[in-house]
């Protein structure tokens, strides 16, 4: 019996349909969160509070477009070098003081600046010069056009006041943040959970509800037997976990479609990779379309490329389709000869790596685990190394199971994660394997500057075409964003969601108890 049955009510014979405990405060909202944070800087970490807590000058609707938020207007030099945003008077940050133009060149300028050492730096590189014209004026300026620009400014806007005097990196703000979103900080319980209450002079719509609380637990078991108990009200899931929940009567399963695939990274650094026919051997050993069925049950697809779910997306190239014989004559070119025990042997060496995965992910353990399987099928000695976050180094492991997908410009979650000078030893970007084509990079950055939209789209074409021929990554499938939520709960606006399940908070403020 698994560990998940022996934790849920109702696996051994109880009545599955009947909840233990149905109450709930309806001026509160308890998510159950998957982890905790080391910071609520928005600047230095992301965290799934940032919608709630904070706004930009944009921000994306229902379609992943980006509109503006606290901007009111904008407009565009006819060389698209200039941007004058025209920002909302009255709008204040939850101290009460306004928010004005000179917070939104703060934000920005803070961004550039290496001393802080922000991840969000390469999306704002193509600045020039930021600058207050007026408290609701702002003049961009770009070194050359930059097509994604507007997807950029959906960044939080900083209140520059909170910062005087201070170190971003060490900042109190950073403990305790002041946005300018629908719900405002109001206690950090180390350990257990945080606190957020509704904003009274928020621009927007009004929260519904008072008090979102989230509860850290990091244990996806306990996450789910809460969830069902009443104890929280909404919980990301686990396909296992949603075939056994879906039948309870006080909850209800949103099953949302993502741009977040799963892939194992591979560490160029580590001499086994450097050949690109060891790569697309073990691409060709996973039986994708077992994978989806069998340990996503379905929820979820097969992946091939980083750019799936976007405009841009290119159908045409190698999906590395299962074939383990042509794995094994990719493996027998780059000198890897299988000998009488099963296993691979080049100059005296055995074929053996391990796969790093975050323990507190099952999924991608399980994943990892499916994948080590498959390998050995191939000739090759792998294993699993299932880690604490604490205790990982993606850039020091021989190869990782990677979490990314963004559903907004074809640039967000490309540029970062495979251009050469975002390698993570020497920039704040998360290209962790030391990933390094030259024609990738060439393409990356035209991709970014080339505003014609069907030139656009035959550069992010071909850029799919050389990873695919130059693997950075084994894409393995596409996993869907399982919530499993109290079914008194209404207002939640479905979109194409991002990584780990990311932005499905984005209008919690519409959200209310259907049943008070």
């Amino acid at each position: 019996m698994s560990i998940f049955c022996l934790l849920l009510v109702g696996c051994s014979g109880g009545n599955s349909k009947t909840p233990i405990n149905e109450a709930h405060n309806p001026n509160q909202l308890i998510y159950a969160s998957e982890s905790e944070y080391e910071n609520l800087n928005p600047i230095l970490e992301e965290t799934n509070l940032d919608a709630l807590i904070f706004r930009g000058l944009f921000r994306f609707d229902e379609n992943n477009e980006p509109k503006p938020d606290i901007a009111e207007s904008y407009t565009r030099s006819n060389n698209g070098l200039t941007y004058t945003i025209k920002l909302k008077k009255g709008i204040t940050f939850h101290d009460g003081k306004p928010l004005t133009a000179d917070d939104a060149a703060f934000t920005i300028n803070a961004i550039l600046d290496d001393h802080n050492a922000s991840f969000l730096k390469a999306d704002f590189n193509e600045i020039k010069s930021v600058e207050n014209k007026s408290d609701e004026e702002l003049i961009i300026t770009l070194k050359e056009p930059f097509t994604p620009l507007l997807d950029k400014l959906t960044v939080p806007i900083l209140p520059k006041h909170a910062f005087e005097g201070q170190d971003m990196r060490t900042a109190p703000f950073n403990q305790k943040p002041i946005g300018a979103g629908p719900y405002k900080f109001e206690k950090w319980d180390k350990g257990n959970s945080l606190t957020l209450k509704a904003y009274d002079h928020f621009f927007g719509t009004a929260p519904s509800i008072e008090t979102v609380i989230f509860k850290f637990i990091p244990d996806s078991n306990v996450r789910a037997l809460q969830l069902q108990s009443g104890e929280v009200d909404i919980a990301l899931l686990d396909p296992v976990q949603a075939e056994k929940l879906k039948e309870l009567d006080n909850l209800q399963i949103y099953d949302i479609p993502t741009a977040d695939y799963r892939a194992i990274l591979y560490n160029l650094k580590k001499d086994l990779w450097k050949d690109v026919n060891v790569r697309k051997a073990f691409n060709y050993a996973i039986n994708r379309s077992q994978l989806v069925s069998g340990l996503l049950k379905g929820y979820g697809k097969e992946a091939y490329s980083p750019l799936q779910v976007n405009e841009f997306h290119n159908e045409n190239i190698e999906k590395y389709e299962y074939n383990p014989k042509k794995a094994e004559q990719l493996l027998d070119v780059a000198g890897w000869k299988k000998e009488e025990d099963g296993f691979r042997y080049k100059n005296g060496e055995k074929l053996a790596f391990t796969i790093t995965s975050p323990v507190s992910d099952t999924v991608r353990v399980n994943m990892a685990n499916y994948a080590a399987e498959e390998f050995k099928k191939i000739g090759a000695d792998v294993s699993v190394d299932a880690l604490d976050w604490s205790v990982i180094s993606i850039e020091d492991s021989d190869a990782f199971m990677i979490g990314w997908g963004s559903p907004y410009d074809a640039d967000h979650h490309t540029y970062i994660l495979f251009h050469a000078d975002q390698s993570s030893l020497t920039s704040t970007g998360y290209n962790f394997g030391s990933y390094s084509n030259a024609k990738v990079d060439k393409l990356l950055e035209q991709g970014r500057t080339i505003t014609d939209s069907t030139k656009r789209k035959a550069i992010y074409q071909d850029f799919q075409q050389q990873l695919a021929n130059d693997p950075a990554y084994n894409f393995m499938a596409y996993v869907n964003a399982i919530y499993g939520l109290n079914k008194n709960i209404t207002g939640i606006s479905e979109r194409t969601l991002g990584h780990h399940g990311s932005g499905f908070l984005w209008n919690v403020e519409e959200w209310k108890w259907n049943d008070r």
